[in-house]
């Protein structure tokens, strides 16, 4: 956790107040925004992790803003390597770990809607910083000049809004996905988006359409992913959902009745959890599809629902042919789904039951996969099965023959089966 010593002064910068107060600033971070100021240069921590560091979160990211030009940092540090040398960006290394430096920057037009038609660094860190997204990602810090915020950050913080710096159409026009990061800060802080900033993206939600479907999956897992995930429901209401895939645009409201729940960041249960209700199951794979997720997330998630839509397993058979279906891995997945759900909050004996079964099961090391019978393909050739379909076409009447009765996964039994279904 960062620790925040507010020492009481204010300096005026800009017409705006630098409200001083110390974070503690990660050694290797101290270390470079000093090595920038001994060379006469500018330094600061900016966006995230000033803002979480306020919040008494421990930031994942230090990112530092100067007015120190990319040939510059070069000089100062030892490791370096271009990370987006076009943008100003290099990345100092400093104990294994990467740390980005960003020169000041005046962005030019938007084009394409997501990136600067051209770049022009800056020595004003005030036009670095009014370029930013919202209120509380604008902020700066350093040991020696403070907290930097000029557009009320820390106000916004205080009050839980999250707030477009300056004209919201002109930063949504600049990058349409900033309209889902709003939704994804509401979910993840539980913060309430500004008036003015809603009605901006209800406005200029059809940009969504121009963005990729890859950053758009990631801010929609962060959003399912927040400790105040019921504000997913802003994509609805908001209007954005219309734009981020055909398929997806057809999802009821009703799937938007969602509310946090933690699945140690396993994105195909937060959507299996999310679309659980969706009518026709097959369209699971066909939104996942269409927001290029990752084929495990795209399968697992459809397994999954497919899974939840059956009746709850009520007995041993049940089990092991929910196990044939999803696998085991998968199915401690589905438990925990069902433990999560609320609709589920009068019969968490049940499926606990369900559980404990489920662990006796694995535990008696019942067969509920081909690979797990008592004998193979060969031995079924010995006794004069044809090579070919056949074997398959008898492994699985044994498998279910197995799965109806585990005293049947023994060599002489399935060998006697087999000959019967010959």
């Amino acid at each position: 956790m960062c620790l925040l010593r507010q020492e009481g002064k204010e300096d005026g910068i800009l017409g705006k107040s630098i409200l001083r107060m110390i974070i503690d600033l990660p050694k290797n971070v101290e270390n470079i925004i000093g090595s920038l100021e001994e060379h006469g240069f500018e330094g600061f921590a900016v966006g995230g992790c000033v803002r979480d560091s306020l919040l008494k979160k421990t930031p994942k990211d230090w990112d530092i803003t100067t007015d120190a030009l990319p040939v510059d940092m070069k000089k100062i540090f030892k490791k370096t390597f271009d990370t987006g040398i076009a943008h100003g960006t290099v990345t100092v290394l400093m104990d294994g770990v990467g740390y980005e430096l960003t020169t000041y920057r005046i962005d030019g037009n938007y084009s394409d809607g997501r990136h600067p038609d051209s770049v022009s660094f800056s020595k004003n860190l005030s036009e670095d910083l009014c370029r930013r997204d919202f209120t509380i990602n604008a902020m700066a810090y350093s040991n020696k000049k403070g907290i930097v915020d000029l557009f009320d950050g820390r106000k916004d913080l205080q009050n839980g809004i999250i707030r477009a710096v300056g004209d919201a159409k002109k930063r949504f026009d600049e990058d349409a996905l900033r309209m889902l990061r709003a939704v994804r800060f509401a979910a993840q802080l539980g913060f309430k988006i500004d008036d003015d900033t809603f009605a901006a993206i209800k406005e200029k939600a059809k940009l969504l359409s121009k963005v990729s479907k890859e950053r758009i999956f990631v801010e929609l897992n962060k959003s399912l992913n927040g400790d105040f995930a019921q504000n997913i429901k802003m994509v609805y209401t908001s209007g954005l959902y219309r734009y981020i895939g055909k398929e997806f645009a057809k999802l009821d409201k009703n799937i938007y009745d969602f509310y946090p729940r933690k699945f140690h960041n396993k994105k195909h249960m937060y959507w299996a959890a999310f679309l659980e209700n969706i009518e026709n199951v097959e369209a699971v794979k066909k939104i996942l599809f269409e927001l290029k997720s990752d084929n495990a997330t795209r399968n697992n998630a459809y397994l999954l629902v497919k899974e939840l839509k059956n009746p709850l397993p009520s007995s041993d058979e049940d089990i092991r042919w929910s196990l044939h279906r999803i696998g085991a891995d998968l199915f401690c997945d589905y438990i925990e789904i069902l433990k999560s759900d609320k609709k589920n909050v009068d019969i968490l004996d049940k499926i606990d039951t369900i559980e404990n079964r489920y662990s006796q099961i694995l535990k008696e090391n019942h067969a509920y996969e081909i690979s797990m019978l008592d004998i193979t393909g060969k031995d079924l050739m010995d006794i004069g099965i044809s090579k070919g379909p056949k074997i398959g076409e008898v492994l699985e009447f044994l498998l279910k023959k197995v799965i109806e009765n585990p005293m049947n996964n023994e060599k002489s039994s399935l060998l006697r089966l087999a000959k019967e279904f010959k």
